[in-house]
Order: structure tokens, then sequence, then C-alpha cells
């Protein structure tokens, strides 16, 4: 086996890409044994006419649709209640979700409750699904969370104040389509921001030592790869549509990468932070990412010295020299895209010393964490979280 450990890749997702596909929305959920669709999106989409030529589709193949509009950025339960009830009225039999990470992962736990019925808590956790949902159809207008092919999606109990993990090979979309021209409308600062979240799926995917595999590893290199090159100038230049064509791709296969071989300390003081302050996911991914490659050093520096020398950013064969030159080019990535480097730049006030604690311990319960090549104390992230900040 040339020391290759077992593993399972499973991405059940069928993937098309190509410039104005999303009008063929209607057909591919006709195809799919769809008749009455709910579409999740967000105000914005209405308002900048993203989503009329892709509703005109499902006029032109005489299928009724159904629209919910009101996803945040940040989407609760309170949001994924609301979509569901609507879907429920509508016996709506099909789910298509056009928008971000936030959008993407709304409609997929709005689909367990339309398919198996109860409220979303109920069926939270990892592998909880039982059955196949109804069909799905994800149509991404940004380049970052990986959504659109990934088996997990992410929900924010507002009450709570924290994130909630859905999981379950069940949960993947059928069909995802990506369309780079509805990302060029994109805001720079989104574009960015999404951008350093796809950046950090391939990072801690390739770092993840328990479950990747040279597929993930793969998957990893080529997309950072796209996203170092072409994430800039996606950022600086928005109607690029080579630009937007590559990121999108590149992000994609972050997504199968990281939902196949896991994330880690990043996503894991992300995820505690967003939950508390409902803070951009991928401006704080950016934020962290530095400190948690520096955490990680001392038992991965090989495998961010493999990283440089596959983008070319070094050919030094010392591992710890490679290593600290691709760290550096992190840093100088997140510069040119203009994201903050501090936690109070995204709003995080000023904590006391029992409530970083809090927080730290928190994040040490993240399911993210589980895949971090290194094991993390509560006080190793206090002390990432002091360094951030």
């Amino acid at each position: 086996m040339n020391n290759i450990s077992p593993f399972i890749f499973y991405c059940p997702t069928r993937i098309e890409f190509g410039e104005n596909l999303s009008i063929s929305a209607a057909e591919c959920l006709q195809t799919s044994g769809g008749s009455k669709v709910l579409i999740i999106c967000d105000e914005g989409l209405i308002k900048t006419g993203v989503v009329a030529p892709i509703l005109n589709s499902f006029q032109e193949q005489g299928m009724i649709a159904h629209t919910f509009s009101d996803v945040p950025s940040d989407s609760d339960l309170s949001c994924v209640n609301q979509a569901v009830a609507l879907g429920q009225a509508a016996n709506c039999n099909a789910v298509l979700a056009v928008g971000g990470g936030s959008v993407l992962d709304t409609a997929k736990v709005v689909n367990i409750c339309l398919s198996l019925g109860g409220n979303p808590l109920e069926h939270q956790g990892m592998n909880n699904l039982t059955r196949r949902l109804l069909p799905s159809l994800a149509i991404p207008t940004t380049a970052g969370t990986g959504s659109e092919v990934s088996q997990v999606a992410m929900i924010k109990d507002a009450k709570e104040g924290r994130k909630l993990l859905f999981g379950s090979r069940f949960l993947a979309y059928d069909t995802a389509i990506l369309d780079p021209l509805l990302l060029v409308s994109l805001p720079a600062k989104l574009t960015a921001a999404t951008g350093l979240d796809a950046v950090t799926h391939g990072i801690e995917a390739y770092s993840a030592e328990a479950i990747r595999s040279p597929i993930t590893d793969a998957l990893c290199l080529e997309s950072l790869r796209l996203l170092f090159n072409f994430l800039p100038q996606a950022t600086k230049c928005g109607d690029d549509l080579a630009a937007r064509a590559n990121t999108l791709v590149a992000a994609s296969m972050a997504g199968m990468a990281f939902t196949n071989a896991g994330v880690g300390i990043v996503h894991a003081l992300t995820h505690t932070i967003g939950g508390q302050f409902s803070t951009h996911h991928g401006a704080t991914n950016a934020v962290f990412l530095p400190h948690g490659m520096r955490f990680n050093f001392d038992v991965v520096a090989h495998r961010y010295a493999s990283v440089a020398r596959y983008l070319k950013f070094s050919d030094n064969q010392n591992d710890q020299t490679a290593a600290k030159i691709f760290i550096t080019k992190v840093e100088e990535l997140i510069a040119a895209v203009g994201l903050p480097t501090r936690l109070r730049d995204l709003g995080v006030p000023n904590l006391a010393e029992n409530q970083i604690a809090e927080l730290a311990y928190l994040a040490t319960l993240d399911s993210a964490i589980m895949f971090n090549p290194k094991e993390a104390s509560s006080q190793d992230m206090v002390n990432i979280y002091k360094r951030a900040y």
C-alpha cells in the first residue's frame, strides 16, 4: 500500500459548472422528481436580480416555486423554522438554495425538517438522519464555504449563543450548479472573506492527520493554488470572470476536501466567536488562521512545507524554513485582500478573563477540534484568543 492508510472518500453531489447554467435549475429539479419547489435565498439576491432568471426557469417549465428570502447572514433556528412552515404549507417536495453559506446551510436543515418532520433540534449532531431527503439543488453565489458539496451544516442557536452542527451523508445536495456570472456583483469585502474561508478549509484539511487521504490532499493543494493565484484579482476586479470561475471551483474543491478530512482549531475558535458575537465566518477564520497554524507548527511543519513547495513559494528543503515562508504568504494574502487581522476589528468586545476562559472552554468542545493534528487545552485556546485580539 506504500504507506497509504485506509480511508473513505465520499462526495455524492453532482457538480455542473458553466456560465448561465443557473437558468437550468428548474430542469435539474424536475429531472430529480421535484414539482413544487421551495427556493431559499436572501433579500439582497432578490434586489440585485440574481434570482429572477432562475424563477423564470420554473415558470417556463410549468413548475410551482415558492420563495423564502428572509435568510440573514448568520442564520439561526428561527429562520429555519419560518422557512419550514412555508414549505410545509405549500407542500413543497424539493429544495433549491441560491446564496452564500448561510443560505446553503439553512436550506439543508430546512430539507431535513420537510423530509423527516420534527424540529431542527431533534436532528442535530452527526449521522442522525436515517434516509434520503427531498431532491435538493445548490447554486452558490459566493466562493468560500463549500457548503454546496459538503455533508454538514452549521446553524446558530441564538438563545444559547452557539453554533449547532448537522452532519450526515444524506445532507449533501444532489446537485451543485457553479455559475461564475452570479459572483460578479459580490462586494470585495465578501469576496475576500469567503475566499479566506476556502483557504482555511484547504489548509486545515491538509493538516488533519487522522482521516486525510491522497484524494483530499490533491484537492487541498490545487484549491490553494487557485485561491492564492486568483483571489486577489477576484477581490480587486469583481467582473473578471476567469478569477471568479477559478475561485468558485477552488472553494468547491476545498469543500470536498474538508468534508472528508475535517478542519481544526481555527474553525473551532471561529465557531465559538461567531456563535457569541455573530462575526462573519470567513473574516474570523482569517484572523485566527495564522495563529492556528503557528500553534500546530511543531507537528505539521512538514505539511506546510509541502504546500509551500507545491505553490512555488519556496524550494528550501528544510521543512521548518519552508513552513515559515508559507505562513508568511498566508499573512500576505490576508493583507492583500484587505481583511482585518484582529478580533477587535471584527467588533468583538474587550472581554474579562472569565469570559475568555468560557469561550476557550466552548472551543475545546467544538466538533472541529477533533480533527486538529495537535491536542489543544482550554489554556491553549485562551492564549490564541489573546494573541488574535
